[in-house]
């Protein structure tokens, strides 16, 4: 059995060598040479299924029996593995052909995706996928989408260079699916969230995020809010947001000449930022704080200005009752105006003659609202009331 399984593991070696050395100096096209590495592949692959299917009883019986020998099958890949090593010159040129084909592809050529499968193929039963191929491969998508991210920044604005950079992470994704090894996955998609996001973060923020918001770009943002939150930076997000708040609401506020204006086009303004807040960024509670704390920082920035402006704003909405609005919506209204209320800082401090009266007011609109609500569960009002007939009870405190 020794005798038969060496003179088998010669004449491969010699002819695996051969095979090897006449792809040295081939054919300078590429796609060519890498066809050629193919069929000698799968040529050793068919040698080596026929041999074993010949020497069926030699693998099953002396190759288990004795330690240290390899299956035929074994025997060959470890043969074609070591005189691939030996001719530096058809490794190389097989790893370059396989890069080009991936960068031509990015660039938007077709390529022979099934060439580039089996090559990979070839590349992992051997062992080698990971040193001869993934570090290289890695390296060059590093180079491409650094070249590409910087370009594109330049070109594009931000809505689409945002699409870029997802229609990117799918392609890559694809690719992986196609022909890449599923442990290339993660760190490929790290290389081109490193490239096309994280370096150029900031710079996404500074040309685009105000024009995004000034616009109410919900997508937009969305899909801001998603990339930026798979390489963790949230925060910066999260800073701009209060940034903008800040200076988009200083000219809402500190305008005397737009004071009528103020409490409308602060409650527009908070309505904005809500559903930016619940459909863009996914009511992320960062967000809900940062929001929070920026608006409260602005109404504040006038001392007892705002505060006089909401009651003022509330009296003339309570005296005008129900004219052209329904009940509903003068009642969304004082919820709205409750919310900037409650930013106010130093309450009975800062002007007890609008503030303490409008805290009560507040107080009695909640008061109110659970007394009818508690009426309308109660077996007197589903009894005592005419069928049809609603009532709306409204407590005050003070007059």
């Amino acid at each position: 059995g020794g005798s038969l399984y060496q003179r088998i593991e010669k004449e491969c070696e010699e002819h695996i060598s051969a095979a090897l050395r006449s792809l040295v100096g081939q054919c300078p096209d590429l796609v060519v040479f890498l066809s050629l590495v193919e069929k000698c592949w799968q040529d050793l692959c068919d040698q080596m299924l026929m041999i074993r299917s010949i020497a069926l009883y030699l693998d099953r019986t002396y190759v288990k029996q004795t330690p240290n020998v390899r299956s035929l099958w074994d025997m060959g890949l470890q043969l074609f593995r070591k005189h691939l090593s030996l001719a530096p010159e058809v490794d190389h040129k097989t790893v370059t052909g396989l890069l080009r084909m991936i960068e031509s592809e990015r660039l938007g050529e077709a390529v022979e995706r099934t060439l580039i499968n089996h090559l990979l193929q070839m590349f992992t039963a051997l062992g080698i996928y990971s040193g001869s191929f993934e570090k290289p491969f890695l390296e060059c998508t590093s180079e491409f989408y650094a070249a590409e991210g910087t370009k594109y920044m330049q070109q594009y604005d931000v809505p689409d260079y945002l699409k870029h950079v997802e229609t990117r992470l799918h392609e890559e994704h694809e690719r992986c699916l196609l022909y890449l090894g599923d442990l290339t996955r993660k760190p490929l998609i790290a290389t081109v969230e490193r490239q096309l996001l994280e370096r150029h973060i900031h710079a996404i923020l500074d040309k685009g995020f105000m024009m995004l918001m000034d616009g109410h770009r919900i997508e937009d943002l969305q899909r801001m809010y998603s990339l930026f939150s798979r390489v963790n930076s949230l925060e910066p997000l999260r800073q701009a947001v209060s940034s903008y708040i800040r200076r988009t609401g200083q000219g809402i506020v500190m305008d005397e000449e737009k004071d009528k204006d103020m409490v409308p086009s602060l409650l527009e303004f908070k309505a904005s930022l809500d559903s930016i807040w619940e459909e863009s960024f996914s009511k992320n509670e960062g967000f809900c704080n940062h929001i929070r704390d920026a608006f409260e920082h602005l109404i504040n920035i006038r001392q007892n200005q705002p505060a006089e402006l909401i009651a003022k704003f509330l009296d003339e909405k309570l005296r005008a009752g129900n004219k052209g609005t329904s009940e509903e919506e003068l009642e969304g209204t004082l919820d709205k105006v409750l919310v900037l209320f409650r930013f106010i800082q130093l309450k009975t401090e800062c002007g007890s003659q609008f503030t303490n009266k409008l805290e009560g007011m507040f107080k009695d609109i909640e008061l109110s609202k659970e007394i009818n609500e508690s009426f309308k569960q109660s077996s007197q009002a589903r009894t005592k009331l005419p069928s049809g007939i609603e009532m709306s009870v409204h407590v005050l405190t003070t007059g």
